[in-house]
């Protein structure tokens, strides 16, 4: 009879637990949020959204204006391996310009400051051909030596779902829990790009108006343990963790009337 109250009790515990951790992504802060979905069809990282299928488990694209758009999955395989998954489209971007860039700024703490400290990163595609990573001291970025072992990359111009005309794609990939950068369970981001044959445009970047120098202006990556088009909600899990913890609770009172 213990043996059986004890399960009920650490089933209880470790659904809450897992409760707890989804709870986590419900949590506000100032700035702008977005949620990355589970990746469900894994992309082959070639700078293509080929199969059409490849991307649709994002969930809810965010946009950058008219003229770009972005998603993002995530996927946990052990404590060291939880990977962040992005697809970038530069809709307007039909060309392929040498001065053309791609930027992805996380704030793996969400400390914020005004300037980059450690534990921000900034990666910079420039040409679609070269990456260029630099983590924050406190007052600006310092450009590091790359892994490319701890991520992959690629960038394209190519027809999309969401475009038959040929444009620029960027997918990316990473380890956010690898050993060269830390993300949490939770942080913040900035995306950003710039098309070279517009210069007017400037760079779009979201949240609007942010500054890579700046983390306090970038928005919050959350997340969601659903999956699209199916999956396990964050109300069902509260359903079977009270159910869980209410079970255990009738239990232990029998056990101590009987006692």
């Amino acid at each position: 009879m213990k043996k059986k109250v004890y399960t009920i009790i650490m089933i209880a515990f470790m659904t809450l637990l897992l409760v707890s951790i989804g709870a986590i992504n419900c949590v506000s802060a100032q700035g702008v949020e977005r949620i990355s979905w589970t990746t469900v069809v894994y992309p082959t990282i070639d700078g293509e959204w080929n199969p059409d299928e490849e991307w649709t488990d994002g969930g809810d694209v965010t946009t950058i204006g008219e003229d770009v758009s972005f998603t993002s999955t995530w996927d946990f395989v052990s404590m060291e391996e939880v990977y962040t998954r992005w697809l970038v489209e530069f809709l307007s971007d039909t060309t392929d310009d040498d001065e053309d860039y791609w930027e992805l700024c996380f704030d793996g703490d969400q400390s914020g400051g005004s300037a980059p400290q450690e534990g921000d990163f900034k990666f910079v595609i420039t040409g679609h051909t070269d990456l260029v990573w630099y983590e924050g001291d406190g007052t600006g970025w310092t450009e590091k030596e790359l892994d490319e072992s701890e991520m992959d990359w690629a960038s394209s111009l190519s027809a999309s779902p969401t475009d038959s005309t040929p444009h620029q794609i960027l997918e990316f990939q990473t380890n956010k829990h690898g050993g060269t950068w830390q993300l949490g369970i939770t942080w913040n981001v900035r995306v950003a790009a710039y098309d070279a044959s517009n210069p007017d445009a400037g760079v779009l970047a979201w949240p609007e108006g942010s500054d890579a120098n700046d983390p306090s202006g970038w928005g919050i990556e959350n997340y969601t343990s659903e999956t699209i088009p199916e999956g396990l909600s964050f109300g069902v899990l509260v359903l079977l963790s009270s159910a869980a913890v209410i079970g255990a609770t009738v239990v232990l009172r029998k056990r101590s009337k009987i006692d």
